[in-house]
């Protein structure tokens, strides 16, 4: 029997946990709503101050407008972001969101002014300024993500939060556009209306509950390249973490490319005005906000870094057929916005990967990494802009092509290094459906070498179903040669046709995976056989054997030809 004393107790302790959620909800909504605003602003302040110099110095000076643009708003990124990081390890997040929005309020009345007497060299200043509170700003509004929600929703908490920046940017792009638009170049009013959405994302703010702090005692290091590298080498520790910055990176790099490129590709290819560009950014950020939710309700509660390596390659396709069909302006929004939607499914997993596998009291740091990075890459796409069209003088189409020759070679390589995480994602949603695979029983422990003896890579990859830390050991006769690709495959590992002890440290990690000797078409497979084992007896390991089945593939073959005698015996009677 229970007392009433605990069923009190019981009750109290439910309702306080009821309590907590709700307020966690809640923060959640208002630091999601500060964010929402935070990118609005960036994007019509952006666009005004490009809107603004290119009507005062002209449209010819449009690329270099567009170049130096890109390139003062990145630049305090990489000064501030490592001492950011360090802040958001050290005090509250919410005290560092709260403290830049507004810091944004001043910066906009500052911005205000700037546009006013219309100065370049003021509307320049006010644009870094804006960028170096975004850069404080964003290390604590990401790493303040796990201590709202529970591990299990980060992927989902950061669709969100993605979803609902690239919804303020497709608002932000058209709200610059059309207000420039319907007030004849009013460039004032859009300023005041800029500082109007800075006072309300710094009320939105206070609302989100307060945090505790990791209490840090890392001090703010001048050298912020040197604290960068410790990052980065914190980082190597973890597996994979160092590949989910790269690909974090190099989404903002061709995207930033991307939002850069399209006014001269709109110029020059579907000859529209600078503000008629500006409204074709819409399709794509529309499909990021897409991709992104797609990508966060795909991965449920996991995090799927597959669904980035299978997106890197569709983004290289759609940048050469954008290419391709340069002059349609129907093509080019259905491309821009398919664009969208394979970039935002591409970023979620790296993001939520970086913030659920970062060491607790180094979130924030290694966030300010990756926000380092990442505006490198921004930086590098100003670069490649100004490279591409002014010193080769190439057209904006293409420089869409030769990024996405870029974006297909950088897919290759992380689906390489990322393919241990790739590979079981693959597996379970997509190959399981037209392939089966049976282990002979019994199953093997992780001391066991599964011996797989089969013509096709399916059957071979087919194993992460079953055991997703897989390691493939493919015996080649030119082990010499090849040994760079062990460097670049995670989970594909070549070994030496006869065994060579000094080739194969890989079974001294610790925490083994199970491995796979896979024999690939090979007429020696016996002789190999007989050459390992004795290796694999003197290592405490068994060898158990397995083989693919095309079964379900048969079925709807067979489906298939059911049909058609059904047809058949149809029109005969």
């Amino acid at each position: 029997m229970f007392s009433s004393e605990s069923i009190r107790n019981e009750n109290s302790e439910k309702d306080c946990m009821r309590g907590f959620l709700k307020s966690s909800n809640l923060s959640f909504f208002l630091l999601n709503a500060t964010q929402f605003l935070v990118a609005l602003n960036d994007n019509i302040f952006k666009l005004l101050v490009i809107y603004l110099l290119i009507n005062v110095k002209g449209a010819l000076a449009a690329p270099t407008v567009l170049s130096l643009v890109g390139a003062i708003f990145v630049i305090p990124f990489l000064l501030f972001s490592s001492g950011a990081g360090v802040l958001a390890d050290k005090i509250s997040k919410r005290t560092i969101i709260v403290f830049a929005k507004s810091l944004e309020v001043v910066i906009m009345g500052f911005g205000l002014v700037a546009v006013w007497f219309q100065s370049e060299w003021a509307a320049y200043l006010s644009l870094f300024f804006l960028s170096s509170e975004a850069a404080i700003f964003g290390p604590s509004k990401y790493g303040i993500i796990p201590e709202l929600v529970e591990p299990k929703m980060v992927s989902k908490a950061n669709a969100s939060i993605t979803s609902f920046t690239y919804l303020a940017i497709i608002l932000g792009t058209f709200l610059a556009s059309f207000l420039t638009d319907v007030t004849n170049k009013n460039f004032v009013f859009v300023s005041a209306f800029c500082l109007f959405v800075a006072v309300i994302g710094l009320f939105t703010s206070l609302g989100i509950q307060r945090t505790a702090s990791q209490n840090s005692t890392k001090r703010i290091n001048p050298f912020f390249l040197y604290e960068i590298y410790q990052a980065l080498k914190l980082s190597r520790k973890v597996p994979h973490l160092v590949c989910a910055i790269f690909g974090s990176s190099f989404f903002l790099f061709i995207g930033a490319f991307t939002q850069l490129n399209i006014i001269p590709f709109a110029m020059q290819s579907l000859h529209l005005s600078e503000v008629g560009g500006g409204y074709l950014f819409l399709p794509t950020a529309v499909g990021i906000a897409i991709g992104a939710i797609l990508s966060g309700q795909l991965s449920k509660d996991k995090v799927e870094p597959g669904i980035s390596c299978i997106s890197g390659f569709f983004i290289g396709i759609l940048f050469l057929l954008l290419h391709f069909f340069a002059s349609s302006l129907i093509m080019a929004i259905i491309l821009l916005t398919l664009l969208g939607v394979f970039g935002g499914a591409f970023l979620i997993p790296f993001d939520s990967f970086i913030q659920v596998n970062s060491p607790d009291e180094k979130r924030g740091q290694v966030i300010a990494t990756s926000n380092f990075f990442s505006f490198v890459g921004v930086l590098l796409a100003s670069f490649c802009l100004y490279l591409i069209s002014e010193e080769i003088g190439f057209s904006a189409s293409s420089g869409f092509a030769l990024m996405g020759i870029l974006s297909i070679f950088a897919s290759i390589g992380l689906s390489g290094r990322l393919s241990s995480l790739f590979f079981p994602f693959f597996v379970r949603k997509i190959l399981k459906r037209f392939r089966t695979l049976k282990v002979l029983p019994p199953m093997p422990d992780p001391s066991a070498i599964i011996v797989l003896q089969s013509n096709s890579w399916w059957d071979a990859i087919l194993l992460f179903s079953l055991f997703p830390k897989l390691m493939i050991l493919l015996p080649t006769k030119r082990y010499r040669r090849l040994t760079w690709f062990n460097r670049w495959a995670d989970s594909i590992h070549l070994i030496p046709a006869m065994p060579e002890k000094k080739d194969l440290k890989i079974f001294d990690r610790e925490n083994l995976p199970t491995f796979c000797l896979f024999l690939h078409k090979r007429d020696d497979s016996q002789k190999i056989l007989e050459a390992y084992e004795p290796f694999f007896r003197n290592n405490g390991m068994s060898m158990v054997f397995a083989h693919g089945k095309k079964q379900r593939l048969q079925r709807r073959y067979s489906l298939i030809r059911y049909t058609h005698k059904l047809i058949t015996v149809y029109f005969k009677n």
